[in-house]
């Protein structure tokens, strides 16, 4: 088991080495707040830069948001295929439009950044449609807050790195995200979200690779796989 200033050593020397290994392709967008909502549920369990793709797409196919809500889920989910689960995807942003106009009779989230962070998370998390990740990456995104979305590649990444402990479901994921933004300073928040994202999704895997991780000197799961992949040694040659 880690102590924890070694979890906050790994995290910070992680996400150096991961930042180094995945440089970003392009400059972050400035979105509204509802299009950071709706890019959230495309983001979660992909890349950032497959989901600046899906999401570039769904934009460009429909006429306003007000033409996504009226449509059906499986056009929607037609639009944003190629990032997983779309069809699960296409339900949650129907029913976020639905709500957001139902709530406010438009489509327009201006009011959420002028409340505290506390009050604006609370609100966003009424939302029907919305996940948990959701709600952190609107905070760290859109409303300057420090918040750490985790979905569920990145938190199998953090498991087997032995930031986070324990099998199967996060019982308290509240409880592990405020442990985490305590070891990760605001400002590498979005660093760490995009880089340990692509870790996850393009090397640990459900199977993973660990021959190409770079994170694998320092991990636990990778070391372990070392030790299974290690080849016998040599019979010594007998002496004459």
């Amino acid at each position: 088991m880690l102590a924890i200033m070694n979890k906050q050593d790994l995290l910070t020397k992680s996400i150096k080495v991961l930042d180094k290994k995945f440089p970003p392709a392009a400059d972050p967008v400035a979105r509204p707040v509802l299009e950071e909502v709706l890019y959230a549920v495309v983001r979660e369990g992909t890349t950032t830069e497959q989901a600046n793709a899906v999401f570039a797409k769904m934009k460009g196919t429909f006429f306003d948001w007000n033409e996504v809500r009226v449509s059906t889920v499986p056009e929607i989910a037609d639009a944003i295929a190629g990032v997983p689960d779309a069809s699960r995807k296409a339900q949650r942003i129907n029913e976020i439009l639905h709500y957001v106009f139902e709530m406010y009779y438009s489509f327009e989230l201006t009011d959420l950044d002028k409340k505290g962070l506390k009050q604006a998370g609370k609100q966003l998390g009424r939302f029907t449609g919305m996940t948990d990740f959701g709600v952190a990456w609107v905070i760290q995104r859109a409303l300057g807050g420090h918040a750490i979305p985790l979905d569920e590649p990145t938190i199998r990444a953090l498991r087997r790195l032995g930031i986070i402990e324990g099998e199967g479901e996060v019982e308290d994921l509240e409880a592990v995200r405020t442990s985490l933004e305590h070891y990760i300073p605001k400002s590498s928040g979005p660093t760490f979200t995009d880089r340990f994202s692509t870790l996850a999704v393009t090397i640990c895997q459900e199977k993973p690779k660990c021959p190409d991780c770079p994170l694998r000197p320092d991990c636990p799961t990778g070391q372990e796989y070392g030790k299974k992949v290690a080849p016998e040694p040599k019979p010594k040659p007998k002496s004459r």
